[in-house]
């Protein structure tokens, strides 16, 4: 299979950030039970990336959800392997953004709302 070099890209650069975040998130995993950042990147356009602990199935994983208009959502089997999709999603989601125009009603051609459509 091809590799496609966006993703690529912003899969070695989430990859690259794992070992900062980790220390951090881990400990809030631990004394919170989760770990939750909120970014305001544009005004009134915040991010709210999210890492909490959950059993499947008896077994333990890492859900990841990264909610602006729209919410991506994952389970990871390890909190190295959760923090990689964060960044991704981050990512994905800022240049879904900027490159399609989505907020979840919006297009390039079309930025503002439609009669009787409502922004979140």
């Amino acid at each position: 299979m091809p590799e496609i070099p966006y993703l690529a890209n912003i899969g070695e650069q989430a990859r690259s950030e794992v070992a900062r975040r980790l220390p951090d998130v881990a400990a809030n995993l631990q004394q919170k039970g989760y770990w939750q950042d909120v970014v305001e990147w544009r005004i009134s356009t915040e991010t709210v990336s999210r890492i909490e602990p959950e059993q499947i199935k008896g077994r333990r994983w890492y859900r990841v959800s990264v909610s602006c208009d729209a919410e991506l959502v994952c389970h990871a089997p390890t909190l190295e392997r959760a923090l990689e999709y964060l960044g991704i999603f981050e990512t994905l989601t800022r240049d879904m953004f900027w490159s399609l125009g989505w907020p979840s009603w919006a297009a390039k051609t079309r930025p503002e709302p439609s009669h009787g459509e409502r922004t979140p």
